[in-house]
This record gives C-alpha cells, structure tokens and sequence, in this order.
C-alpha cells in the first residue's frame, strides 16, 4: 500500500473512531480541567507522549500541569486532578501511579479504550476512545497508535474547549509559549 491510499485510510479510521467517542464524557472532562489549577498527567509510552504534549498546552492557558515520572513533578495531593491515559487501562507502571493517586485523594480522570480496566474503575470520570487494542487485530495503523493518536486529538479538543471556556485568549497563551528565535 501507498502513502495516499494508507494515509488516507488511517485518517479515515481516526474520524470514524473520534465520531465515536461521547462528547458528554469529553464534557465531564473539560468540566473537571475547568474546576482546577494543578493537574497530574499519568501516562507511559507513546501515551506518556500525548499527555507530554497535552501538559505543554495545559501550560499555555495557565493550569499549573505536571507529567508524572519527569523532573519536579508533586506527588498527587487531595485537591489535585490526575489525568490517565492508557489504551488498555493494565499497564502495571501507569496502574501503580494511578492507585497511588486514588490513595492520596485526587480526582481522576481516564482516557482509554477500555472503560472496564483497572485503571477506569479507580477514575470518577472516564472517556472511551474506542479503539481497538488487542494485538493482531488488522488494523492499517501501527501496533496501537490508533488510540494514541486519538488520545491527542481528544485532549487537543479539551484544551480548545477548556480555552474557551477559562477564557484565554491566543495573545494570553502565546505570551506562555517558548520564544520563537
């Protein structure tokens, strides 16, 4: 298969699942991003990647946001929000921060394809990014990175949302952006 025609069915396969996913679970979400200042982003991977990326925008509109496992980052306290994203909602690294975070009181939010994981049963709210994460399923993306490239566009969306609705206007979040030399 080609460039153009693989290309074009990945990005058919990321609007079918995106069309998918609830906008009143991405809604929860927001309202809970909305009702904090410090959020905890949980994620190993190429997950930890997005949530990596997510954390920077969160930074742009003001939200004091940490990935957990990097440098500096607090460890989770009552009054913060932790943000998991797992595919499969097992992974034993991600589990284990996600459990101590449900220990120290924190609000947690999850995004995964698998809303009946360990990890979703410890969350006060979760979205389910349908895709598929069992290996061998044919899929014309590679191994998972069908729900990683959705668990960006989600959180891209929330972000945006979340912009809206704080109020932060492009000029407020570009002053908080790196200088472009």
């Amino acid at each position: 298969m080609g460039f153009n025609e693989l290309s074009g069915t990945v990005l058919a396969d990321i609007a079918d699942c995106i069309r998918r996913v609830s906008a009143d679970e991405v809604r929860v979400l927001t309202d809970m991003l909305a009702a904090k200042r410090k959020v905890l982003l949980i994620g190993t991977g190429r997950s930890g990647a997005m949530l990596g990326a997510t954390a920077v925008r969160l930074g742009h509109l003001g939200v004091e946001a940490h990935l957990v496992g990097e440098p500096g980052c607090p460890a989770p306290q009552k009054d913060d929000l932790v943000l998991v994203g797992s595919g499969s909602g097992r992974t034993p690294a991600a589990l284990e921060r996600a459990e101590r975070a449900h220990e120290a009181g924190a609000q947690m939010a999850v995004v995964t394809a698998d809303p009946a994981s360990p990890i979703a049963a410890l969350a006060d709210a979760v979205v389910h990014i349908p895709a598929p994460v069992e290996p061998g399923k044919r899929t014309p993306h590679t191994m998972r990175s069908l729900f990683e490239e959705c668990l960006l566009i989600v959180c891209d969306c929330v972000c945006r949302m979340l912009q809206e609705r704080l109020g932060v206007s492009a000029e407020e979040m570009q002053r908080r952006h790196s200088p472009v030399e």
